[in-house]
């Protein structure tokens, strides 16, 4: 989904005169074909637009354009037209034509695109990098808010996109494709779309082209020719997902999918292609993690588009829907494994002062906008299906997506589907989640276990810190081969549960299939990657056995949003320096409280470490282990052992993709160990008094 700022930028200038009846008349577009030359070596755009206003048009006509293009020529009805421009836009006076006659507008420009793409990105939430527009001998990408054509306030009916470059460099962008050739020295493509849902980007590169048909869908792969071999496994994964979706919500709404690789690290979905960066896509686990998710959004916020005034809550769906239900579809652990996951990532992630209310989420920013607009919106979508079930559940967006494609959908709009489906109002139980921020804290307290006979009585309360939010929890209690769940109506405060059981229980857990959204306590949190990028008092301990150098520690440091951390040399880390704070220490410290407590089966030494009983030793082997920082409650420490500068190097910007494990082995940058280490555990799982024997 791509891109919620020409959206923002239209709507505010509809509104600048404060009289509306001032405003001039302005014309419609019914259709528009762009045809553009791309020159690479000079970074140079030469485009002509042709626009076909409505019959009758008179006044003016309004378009956004690059401020940097040199406009060569204006003609409407084949004569020069006298326009105006400024802050990115240009006006237009339309000449007077015989009534009911239609009046085409024909502009020439040209301009130069050459935002600077990251030869080594170390910032991952920002999709774009910087980059609105580069036309490069690596590889152009024109985004829908670069300006690359002179776009009308409001789309037109039909749009054409005719490309042309140096031979061997391939086009691609929205719509059918409906010519590709080379001749001489020229490849050409054009495209049309029917039903153009707002702006419009465009990619091109040396691209290798596969193809295949997925029931009467085009499917197309645009990758780089060193990494064309990946093409069959993301042609035949797409099939699949969008005979998914299609089962799930109604027909493909597009002309064509394709899949297309960027030469810098982009993740987008736009209307009928995706495009990612060349690092991201050699990647194992994007094919059932990135393209499910861009695949989705061909159905929520490029097929039902997004009313921004309300937020964005496309992401949070699409999550739900990809990532999370992906999970799902494995086992309900995995399901359940997923939703902690997101409540983790929030506590961990995002603090007082990055925190808001979803409904004001637009797009992400930083790891704590993704936290919200992605995780916190996902379980709001899971809390309303376990609320009403999963056949009004799918049944609401699947008329959703009948009755609205292509027109925007608010939040509200949302819930009335979901209210209609249910046959109850659902909006007091979702307005909370949405304008509130944060979200409720629960625990455990007070809890007991008495026997009384041949039955056992427990009973205890649920706290509960913010009783804003009308809840309903799980609290399970568990014997040795037993378990009874008991559904509580939270009360604000304290709320006391009793269940009797005529087994002998052993425990007693919140939420256990962790189907509420609140928040953690640090006890509840596992020592993952995320807690060092969410960390607001990081100290980075270098040790003089640290192999990673200091560009590339900077590297890393910014990958994971940390650039302004502390950084130590081993021997100034006294205690007191070290008091109260998260660390990150790299190589093996001379002195071993530094140390994190290890994981399970990890021990580490100066000239290698060992992991599940095998161990590593060579040049191009590194180690990252999380664990609770000793002494430090609520504190984690992080070790980095590189085991040579080149290990560090080829690993550094990959860490930050592995944000919910808290241990990772590298070989030559490679991924070779993965996992997580349960957390100590907290008020959410608690032992009754008087069975503690």
């Amino acid at each position: 989904m791509k891109s919620f700022l020409h959206l923002t930028v239209f709507i505010l200038f509809l509104g600048l005169s404060p009289v509306a009846c001032a405003m001039p008349i302005e014309a419609r577009v019914v259709r528009q074909e762009i045809r553009v030359r791309l020159l690479p070596e000079r970074h140079l755009l030469e485009g002509e637009s042709v626009l076909e206003l409505a019959p009758g048009a008179v006044g003016t006509l309004t378009l956004s354009l690059n401020p940097a293009a040199e406009i060569e020529t204006v003609a409407a009805a084949g004569r020069g037209a006298p326009f105006r421009r400024g802050d990115g836009r240009m006006q237009v006076d339309l000449p007077r034509t015989e009534e009911g006659a239609a009046l085409r507008v024909t502009v020439r420009y040209r301009c130069v695109f050459n935002d600077p793409a990251p030869e080594r990105p170390a910032v991952t939430e920002d999709p774009s990098y910087g980059v609105k527009g580069a036309i490069t001998s690596r590889g152009s990408y024109l985004g829908s808010d670069a300006g690359w054509y002179p776009a009308p306030a409001a789309g037109p009916t039909r749009r054409t996109i005719a490309v042309s470059a140096p031979a061997g460099i391939e086009a691609i962008t929205a719509g059918r494709r409906v010519m590709r050739k080379t001749e001489g020295r020229i490849t050409r493509s054009v495209w049309e779309e029917a039903h153009p849902t707002g702006g419009v980007s465009l990619s091109a590169g040396p691209y290798v082209i596969e193809e295949r048909d997925a029931a009467g869908i085009p499917l197309y792969a645009y990758f780089h020719p060193e990494d064309a071999h990946l093409a069959p496994r993301y042609l035949e994964a797409a099939a699949g997902y969008l005979r998914f979706y299609a089962a799930q919500f109604g027909p493909y709404p597009f002309e064509k999918f394709a899949v297309v690789e960027n030469f810098f690290p982009t993740g987008y979905g736009f209307p009928s292609y995706t495009l990612i960066g060349a690092t991201v896509i050699r990647l194992p686990f994007i094919v059932t993690t990135s393209l499910p998710h861009e695949i989705a959004h061909s159905w929520w916020g490029n097929g039902v588009l997004v009313d921004y005034r309300e937020g964005n809550w496309c992401e949070g769906l699409v999550t739900y829907l990809a990532d999370y239900l992906q999970e799902e579809r494995k086992s309900a652990a995995a399901g359940r494994d997923y939703r902690f996951r997101i409540l983790a990532d929030y506590a961990s992630l995002v603090g007082p002062v990055e925190d808001f209310p979803l409904r004001l989420f637009v797009g992400r920013t930083d790891p704590a906008s993704r936290a919200i607009g992605y995780g916190k919106a996902a379980m709001l979508f899971h809390m309303i299906r376990m609320r009403i079930g999963d056949r009004a559940f799918f049944g609401a967006l699947r008329e959703l997506f009948r009755k609205r494609c292509f027109t925007a959908v608010s939040w509200d709009d949302l819930v009335q589907a979901f209210s209609t489906a249910a046959g109850e109002e659902l909006s007091s139980f979702v307005k909370p989640w949405l304008d509130l921020p944060g979200g409720p804290r629960l625990a455990l307290a007070e809890v007991a276990a008495r026997r009384q006979g041949r039955r056992w009585q427990v009973r205890g309360k649920v706290t509960e810190e913010r009783g804003a939010y009308p809840l309903t929890v799980t609290v399970r209690v568990e014997g040795k081969a037993n378990r009874s769940d008991t559904a509580l109506r939270l009360a604000g405060g304290r709320t006391p549960f009793a269940v009797a059981t005529v087994w002998r229980p052993a425990r007693v857990i919140l939420d256990p299939e962790v189907d509420v959204f609140r928040l953690l306590a640090p006890a509840e949190l596992p020592a993952t990657v995320n807690r060092i990028k969410g960390s607001r008092e990081l100290t980075v301990v270098v040790t003089r056995r640290c192999a990673a150098g200091g560009g590339t520690l900077s590297l890393l440091l910014r990958s994971l949003g940390q650039e302004g951390a502390k950084l130590l040399p081993e021997e100034n880390a006294d205690p007191a320096a070290l008091a109260g704070r998260d660390l990150l220490v790299c190589g093996m410290p001379a002195h071993r409280e530094l140390l994190p407590e290890l994981p399970e089966g990890v021990s580490v030494a100066a000239d290698g470490f060992a992991v599940g009983g095998k161990r590593y030793g060579g040049e191009e082997d590194l180690l990252l282990a999380m664990g609770v920082r000793p002494g430090s409650p609520g504190r984690v420490a992080a070790l980095l052992l590189p085991l040579s500068a080149s290990a560090a190097d080829k690993a550094a910007l990959k860490i930050t993709h592995y944000g919910r494990y808290g241990l990772l082995v590298f070989s030559g940058g490679e991924n070779r160990v993965k996992g997580t280490p349960p957390p100590a555990g907290g008020e959410g799982v608690v032992i009754p008094q008087g069975v503690r024997r």
